[in-house]
Formats: C-alpha cells, sequence, structure tokens
C-alpha cells in the first residue's frame, strides 16, 4: 500500500499524552477532584429535561458572552468564548503566527506552545524564565526586541512550576512590547491576591478584578488578550470552555478564526450556569489553597525541593541526600537505568511506588529542566493525606 505525505513538519511532532492508568487517587491532570456544587449540580439536572439536543448551539455563544461581558463591564465585541482555553490559544497562533513568523512562549512551561507554535507553521522562539521560574520582565523585552516575534505567551501563574508574577510585571512587558500577547491565566483563581472580588471595583475600567490578573488592563493595552478556563477552578475539565478577554480588535482578529458552532450546547448551558454561581465556588477555592500550602509545608519537611506555587499543584524533586538514597533504592529495586541521572531515579522511584499504591502524578522525572519532577495536583483532603503518607514512607529510612 502507498504511504502518504503528510505535511512537512507534522513528523517532528509527537501527539500530546498524559499517563492515563487505572489509579484510586488521580492528581496528573491538574482537574478539580471536586464535584459540582449541589445548586449547580441540581439546575444542571433540570436544564437537561427537555434539551434541545437536536438544535446547534449559539453561533457566538451569545449568553456566556453576555454574563461574562456584563460581570466585567465590558462589551460582548471584548470577549471570544472557545472549546476550552486551549482552543483560543491554539487560534491566536494561527491568527498571528505563520510561515516565517516567530512565536515567542516561557520555558519550561505548558508543552502545547511549541506545538501550537508548529501547527501555525511558525517558528518556535521559546525564552527561558529565571532559574526560580519567574518571568524577568526585561530579559523577556529584551529578547522580543531582538527576535521580533509576532505573537507573545506569558503562562501566569506558570505550568508546570507554578510560579505567579505580580500584575506590575505584566504590565511592564505590555506596556514594552509591540507584538500581540497571550496571558493565559488558567490558574489565575488560585492565586493569592487575584480572581474576582465584587468589593473591589477598580477606576481603571470598572472591572471586578483585584490586582493579580491581567483582565484589569482590558482597554489599557490593545495588544493583548488574556484566556481564562472552566476546566480548573470550576471543575468543567470534561466539557471544554475557556473564553478570552481583550480589545475589540484583537478580539474582532481571533473571531475569524474561530469556526461556527465549535463549542456544544451542553457545554455552554452548564457554563453558563456555573458562572451565574461561580461565588458558589469560594469555599473549595479556599480549601484547595489552604491544602497546597500545607502539602507544600509537609513535602519540604521530606526534603524535597518544591517550585513556589500559586496553583492547584505543586512541583516537587528530591534534593541533597534524599536524593541519592532514592536514587540507590530504584536502582536496586528496578535494575540498572541507562545514561539516567541521579535525580532522575530518584524521581521515577517516587512516581513508580506512589503508581503501584494506585496514585497517579504527572512524571517530569525526564524533563531537561525539571529532571526528577513530579507535579501533583491538589486533591480532596482525604486524598492529600495519603499522598503524603505514602511519600513520608517513601523518603524515610525505609527508602534505603
Amino acid at each position: 500500500m502507498a504511504g502518504f505525505n503528510a505535511r512537512t513538519g507534522l513528523e517532528e511532532l509527537e501527539e500530546y499524552a498524559v499517563e492515563h492508568v487505572a489509579a484510586d487517587i488521580i492528581v496528573n491532570a491538574n482537574e478539580s477532584n471536586y464535584n459540582l456544587p449541589r445548586p449547580i449540580e441540581q439546575a444542571v439536572a433540570a436544564k437537561l429535561a427537555g434539551f434541545p439536543f437536536n438544535r446547534y448551539p449559539p453561533m457566538q455563544a451569545e449568553t456566556l458572552r453576555g454574563l461574562i461581558a456584563e460581570d466585567l463591564a465590558l462589551d460582548a465585541d471584548n470577549i471570544r468564548i472557545g472549546n476550552g482555553s486551549s482552543e483560543l490559544l491554539q487560534m491566536a497562533c494561527y491568527a498571528f503566527g505563520g510561515n516565517g513568523r516567530k512565536i515567542a512562549f516561557p520555558y519550561p512551561s505548558f508543552s502545547m506552545y511549541g506545538v501550537y507554535t508548529k501547527l501555525a507553521d511558525s517558528i518556535a522562539a521559546p525564552y527561558p524564565l529565571t532559574l526560580a521560574g519567574y518571568v524577568d520582565p526585561d530579559k523577556v523585552i529584551e529578547f522580543c526586541r531582538a527576535e521580533q516575534p509576532a505573537l507573545l505567551i506569558v503562562c501566569n501563574p506558570n505550568n508546570p512550576t507554578g510560579n505567579y508574577n505580580p500584575l506590575e510585571v505584566m504590565e511592564k512587558i505590555l506596556a514594552d512590547v509591540s507584538c500581540p500577547v497571550v496571558m493565559d491565566e488558567a490558574y489565575m483563581e488560585f492565586a493569592k491576591g487575584s480572581g474576582v472580588d465584587p468589593q473591589d471595583l477598580r477606576p481603571l475600567n470598572k472591572l471586578k478584578l483585584v490586582a493579580g490578573s491581567t483582565l484589569a488592563l482590558t482597554g489599557k493595552y490593545s495588544n493583548f488578550m488574556c484566556l481564562r478556563t472552566f476546566s480548573k477552578a470550576y471543575g468543567l475539565a470534561g466539557l471544554r470552555v475557556g473564553y478570552a478577554v481583550g480589545s475589540a480588535g484583537i478580539m474582532r482578529v481571533l473571531g475569524k478564526t474561530l469556526l461556527p458552532y465549535h463549542v456544544n450546547a451542553w457545554s455552554l448551558a452548564v457554563a453558563e450556569e456555573v458562572y451565574r454561581q461561580k461565588d458558589l465556588y469560594k469555599e473549595q477555592l479556599e480549601t484547595i489553597i489552604e491544602q497546597r500550602d500545607l502539602m507544600r509545608e509537609q513535602l519540604e519537611q521530606m526534603g524535597l525541593k518544591i517550585w513556589p506555587s500559586a496553583t492547584n499543584f505543586l512541583t516537587c524533586c528530591p534534593q541533597g541526600e534524599l536524593t541519592a538514597r532514592l536514587a540507590a533504592a530504584c536502582e536496586q529495586q528496578y535494575g540498572s537505568q541507562g545514561e539516567k541521572t541521579q535525580q532522575m531515579l530518584a524521581g521515577m522511584y517516587l512516581y513508580r511506588k506512589l503508581l503501584e499504591k494506585k496514585i497517579l502524578v504527572r512524571d517530569y522525572t525526564s524533563h531537561p529542566v525539571l529532571q526528577g519532577c513530579l507535579r501533583i495536583t491538589v486533591g480532596l483532603p482525604l486524598e492529600n493525606a495519603e499522598i503524603i503518607s505514602q511519600l513520608q514512607r517513601l523518603c524515610g529510612e525505609e527508602a534505603i
């Protein structure tokens, strides 16, 4: 049978994949481990009766756009809805990238940035974060002046390190680069000093937002869009809904790349209910943040390095004497692992032993910059306690 000639460049891409195995505690994909708040669950169940599945969804998600626009004191023209914020990110690369154009994005960060760049026939221009995982605004501005990207992506808080960069850092970049900028804020609801706060009426543009989010800059800068999602804080990962907020001009360009009826009607209906009652998530968010901070303390006490996180996850790796002990335990139990470093072996040992206990975390142990690292989503309190208990055992003297 004759072979097929795919588009040039696709041979360099690998399909996006995460670990998918049977587990009792799943904390590898940064989903919410909480179900919908009961009142929302009831409202969604009521919507199901007689729902018009036979009809196309609203062409441009007008109802959800209107809800978000009203809440942010903006025009609907400042909002676009996507099949997850990832679709909007991909389409931003299509809209502003292209043959011979560069797209700049942080490294280490969300792996799909490079994939979307390639799919848009663009040139990848990764810029480094600081050793601690933060954005250095002066270096990003200098990088953009030298590389002249057609699009700049900033992930804040960053995935997979979790670092949060203050609004003044983000604004400095916006003020000093000339290209369009995507501010990917998928985890912003978990950052202290960010999110929706009805008591804080910012005079800048009447947005009901505290200073943590670049949403507060909508109207001041015309060269950026802010991406948010319902998948993380609001527990709708299975329905795939996200939204972009930006100037009408940049939203108009983004809208040209979106297909008709691209977000299904049921996802929109549930997202509308969630947005109307998003205040019901306040207790969940507070618990996740409290649990995250508690887990950080407990992991540090075990001798693990923890990246500073303002998200619903923690990225950690063994350090010092613990690394050698865990690496030795790995080779003793699983045999020689080839050319892997001690750091990789130590992280691999923890990953495999947790998996044997049916706990699935995200494996970054072979990542060039994050060698030996595991990323652990903050789950339910009982799940978190079990994860900590297992790691305490593994990092204790039993690891010898």
